[in-house]
């Protein structure tokens, strides 16, 4: 091919690009007069019955702003003043149920902002369907649809734990699971209830994740089947409750065998009894030898780990509880150390079937709060992070879901 031909062919590429704009362009200005005409349509209809009924005053037109999810449109819509009454009353949005944002392009909202920031989520917006939604309106939109499916969970847990209902499950009862618990921390802007972690205040994510095994897709590489996530920023009881709550819709019912995992905090092992009493409990090994590490010279160390790893947990304790500290920062340490194992002797035991590590959990943190609520610079208020976290753990649930469904 000449060299002046190759040129123009490669051209094509460009030429393509402007007419693929062009025709979006051009749909997307049919659709919005469509969706004009269609509001206005609505709104003179509903502008009729209501001055049938003489309790209206005609005000004449004006003009307001509707968002859709094919971009903004500017409607000439009827404002009514109810007699004996003051402000206005528009038609369309008080009696046809239009919101300024339509359903849909909520659901556009939400469906960005679950994954990338606001700002990030409104140029999205703009560029892939020409939405004009400020940062403030889309936060505004997850506010709100976060509110109702916190609601949602939490008249969930209301007719569980206060009226002794089990919720209908939305999947066939799992025979086991392994569950897993642990919690991550975020910035806060909050004044109370926090934790100063390098000088900065941090609150903890509390989170739960359950499934029913695991899979090989790859040599070196296994995901997890039938995965379900929870998480909020809540006292561990209201945490546990919630979470007991959505195990039972998502299929894990009182009958199911539940293998638990925790790195062996206080409020876990608080729930592990009262929310899956009847679990069998495992000490993430990680965080045991973590713990040991810290406190006890290599050859202790060693001895100790020889004990564990031969089911001898309360001959490992009594070691630890017989060493003789070396100044008293080391003492405080050891009791700390002996009580944290006394805590946790019954999940000391590494000989089942299953694993012994809560590695999936630690993975949830980050898929579920690191990638969105963790970037640099970001803080939250305990609201604003729950009705997010809200969405986004119905949004990767629903994921999740969708890939154990393809063959």
């Amino acid at each position: 091919m000449a060299p002046g031909a190759h040129e123009k062919v490669t051209k094509g590429k460009e030429e393509f690009k402007q007419f693929e704009e062009e025709l979006v362009g051009r749909h997307r200005e049919e659709m919005l007069q469509e969706m004009q005409s269609k509001l206005e349509e609505m709104d003179q209809r509903a502008v009729e019955e209501l001055l049938k009924t003489r309790r209206y005053i005609d005000k004449g037109y004006v003009r307001r702003r509707v968002q859709t999810s094919v971009g903004l449109v500017m409607v000439r819509i009827k404002r009514l003043k109810r007699k004996g009454q003051s402000g206005s009353v528009y038609a369309l949005f008080g009696v046809c149920g239009v919101s300024r944002i339509s359903e849909r392009a909520q659901e556009h909202c939400v469906q960005v902002a679950v994954g990338q920031s606001y700002e990030t989520s409104r140029e999205t917006l703009r560029r892939l369907s020409g939405m004009e939604v400020s940062r403030m309106g889309i936060w505004k939109v997850v506010q709100s649809r976060g509110k109702k499916e916190r609601a949602r969970v939490e008249e969930q847990r209301r007719r569980v734990f206060e009226l002794g209902e089990i919720p209908k499950s939305e999947q066939p009862a799992k025979k086991a699971v392994v569950v897993e618990i642990d919690g991550t921390m975020v910035g806060s802007r909050e004044v109370t209830d926090i934790q100063e972690v390098q000088g900065k205040r941090k609150m903890e994510v509390k989170l739960g994740v359950a499934f029913t095994g695991t899979k090989l897709v790859s040599k070196n590489r296994r995901i997890t089947v039938g995965r379900t996530v929870y998480g909020e920023i809540a006292p561990a009881e209201e945490f546990g409750e919630r979470w007991y709550g959505e195990c039972l819709r998502r299929g894990i019912a009182p009958e199911t065998r539940v293998h638990l995992l925790g790195d062996g905090a206080a409020w876990i092992r608080n729930l592990q009894q009262s929310i899956h009493p009847r679990s069998r409990y495992t000490l993430d090994a990680y965080h045991l030898q973590k713990a040991a590490r810290e406190v006890l010279t290599e050859r202790q160390y060693q001895h100790f780990r020889s004990l564990v790893w031969s089911n001898q947990a309360p001959a490992a304790l009594g070691y630890v509880q017989r060493l003789q500290p070396s100044d008293r920062e080391h003492r405080k340490e050891l009791e700390h150390f002996s009580t944290y194992l006394q805590r946790n002797l019954d999940g000391m035991r590494y000989d089942h079937p299953g694993p012994v590590g809560s590695g999936v959990v630690e993975k949830a943190a980050d898929i579920v709060v690191g990638r969105r609520m963790k970037r640099r610079g970001m803080s939250w208020s305990r609201q604003g992070a729950n009705n997010l976290l809200a969405l986004r753990v119905r949004s990767l649930n629903e994921a999740f879901d969708r890939r154990a469904s393809v063959p």
